[in-house]
């Protein structure tokens, strides 16, 4: 071969794996550079103990906190209103609790500062004013919850119980003796997913005069599709709340769960027993073995909306997460997996 025809086809070769590269760059990958946003994060978890052992300052917090303390009091930790005439008891033993258990103290060790999270969920929030405008950003606060809640939302307003995410290893939970699969999402990585799932949900409802499976799936795959859109740094693993071996298993099996679907014709099942079986909170899906992933009508979900995307190019974000169609969704994407 001579030289100049060899100097040829490596020129044609680097070409086309660089057309190769281009085409699997993320495409969430936007430039959020110029997008103005200072994401405020309130700290009631510490503001609540700061006089500690005395009774907090409760003009104080209601100040500072506005909607979001009487929030937390009535919804979270359901003490009652802070004008409440045994508010001030009350909460004195809610802090008593915090600290005579050390839930305040590992907290503070784990969340000594929330400077990491605050970039995630910042740039999260760059890209959701990227990709809706004319929507709010919320104000957002962490709290100490007694292990009752992870992620709050009410209209702008997120809140995190940041007792639900001192990691796979802390002690509490497994003297709580919840599920393992449950504990091994207790991580602060999953801060930001929790906080931007919650913020679709809450953003986007499910929709539809009829409940069947396929609805749901296709719902939830549009909250997934987002969640890739907020986080495009963000691991598949954590997006789903998998681990690596449960992500593997159901990218593998992706099209012997859509066979299992359509071959019992549970498609269009309105059985809420069926649909939580596919779509519920669970360590597998019980139709399918016990090494398989968890909410599989979710991932399935997910591809849906995914090959309607590719389907779709000039169908934006915003366009997507309105349309409540969810059978001409899953039409117009001609998914055969």
């Amino acid at each position: 071969m001579n030289k100049a025809k060899s100097t040829s086809i490596f020129i044609i070769i680097t070409l086309v794996s660089f057309l190769l590269i281009s085409c699997g760059e993320n495409k969430f990958d936007v430039d959020i550079s110029n997008i103005e946003l200072e994401l405020d994060i309130k700290r009631l978890d510490q503001d609540l103990l700061a006089n500690y052992p005395d009774t907090p300052n409760i003009s104080t917090l209601n100040q500072k906190y506005g909607k979001f303390f009487e929030l937390y009091n009535q919804g979270v930790i359901a003490i009652g209103s802070s004008e409440s005439p045994d508010y001030k008891k009350l909460i004195l033993e809610f802090n008593e609790y915090c600290v005579a258990n050390g839930l305040s103290q590992k907290t503070d060790s784990v969340f000594h500062n929330f400077n990491n999270e605050q970039v995630k969920l910042s740039n999260a929030f760059k890209r959701f004013k990227y990709y809706f405008p004319s929507k709010s950003t919320p104000l957002v606060y962490t709290f100490l919850s007694a292990f009752n809640q992870s992620v709050v939302t009410d209209e702008n307003i997120i809140g995190i119980g940041l007792d639900k995410y001192l990691g796979a290893d802390c002690f509490f939970y497994k003297q709580l003796a919840w599920d393992n699969y449950k504990i091994k999402r207790m991580t602060k990585e999953m801060i930001p997913v929790d906080c931007m799932r919650a913020w679709a949900i809450m953003e986007f409802p499910y929709k539809d005069s009829v409940d069947n499976l396929l609805n749901q799936m296709v719902h939830e795959g549009k909250i997934q599709y987002f969640l890739d859109a907020m986080l495009p740094d963000t691991h598949d693993t954590l997006k789903h709340a998998y681990t690596k071996s449960k992500m593997e298993w159901a990218n593998y099996n992706e099209n012997k769960m859509w066979a299992y679907i359509v071959d019992h014709e549970l498609l269009f099942s309105d059985d809420q027993l069926i649909i939580r079986k596919f779509i519920g909170d669970a360590p597998f899906t019980s139709v399918f073995q016990n090494n398989s992933a968890p909410r599989a009508g979710a991932f399935l979900g997910w591809k849906i909306i995914h090959k309607y995307m590719k389907e779709h190019p000039d169908v934006s974000l915003k366009q997507l997460m309105e349309n409540n169609d969810y059978q001409g969704l899953l039409n117009s994407a001609a998914y055969r997996p």
